[in-house]
């Protein structure tokens, strides 16, 4: 079972990041958008739910059409999958620990990252503790890395949801209703 998965994309494009969102949503259920500009953290209760890891990775190739892409998702703070995307194409993935999943990496680190501060962060534990590293490195906040749907969705009910926080739920709703409005 998975702790919890988040997207991430790096872009200039808030509109491109609206439209995203509602292309990996499924009918009926929330995505939550955390903006932190160059990078946008998306956390879909249907990707977070799905067992499947094909769904990351398409959602992860989806989302680098936009930028560059990344995905983290933790199973029970015991297994991790993590990768990059770009242009489209899924550039690096790792995984350890996951039963639907073939252990170890595939594919090229970008020249930017250092691979043996990646592969001593890929070994971290917990997972939670490699993750926040990862994210550090590419440059998106580690809070935003280490947080799921079901953590935003308890924010949003106890009202803690910060403002900023896009809510898509309904394609029938106006653009200006999907902005939180606070508690």
């Amino acid at each position: 079972m998975r702790s919890f998965t988040s997207l991430h994309v790096r872009t200039q494009d808030p509109d491109a990041v609206r439209a995203l969102a509602r292309e990996l949503r499924t009918p009926g259920l929330a995505l939550y958008v955390a903006p932190d500009p160059p990078w946008y953290s998306l956390y879909d209760e249907g990707l977070e739910a799905d067992e499947v890891p094909e769904r990351l990775w398409a959602a992860l190739e989806a989302a680098s059409r936009l930028g560059r892409a990344a995905l983290f998702a933790v199973y029970e703070d015991e297994g991790l999958c993590w990768g990059l995307a770009e242009e489209g194409r899924i550039r690096y993935r790792f995984c350890e620990g996951v039963e639907a999943a073939p252990s170890g990496a595939s594919g090229r680190l970008p020249d930017d990252l250092d691979a043996a501060a990646v592969a001593a962060a890929q070994a971290g534990e917990p997972k939670t503790a490699a993750v926040r590293a990862l994210a550090g490195m590419l440059g998106i906040f580690p809070d935003h890395a280490v947080i799921g749907f079901g953590d935003v969705l308890e924010l949003d009910e106890e009202g803690g949801l910060p403002e900023d926080v896009w809510v898509i739920e309904d394609d029938a709703a106006p653009a200006l209703e999907e902005d939180h409005a606070g508690g």
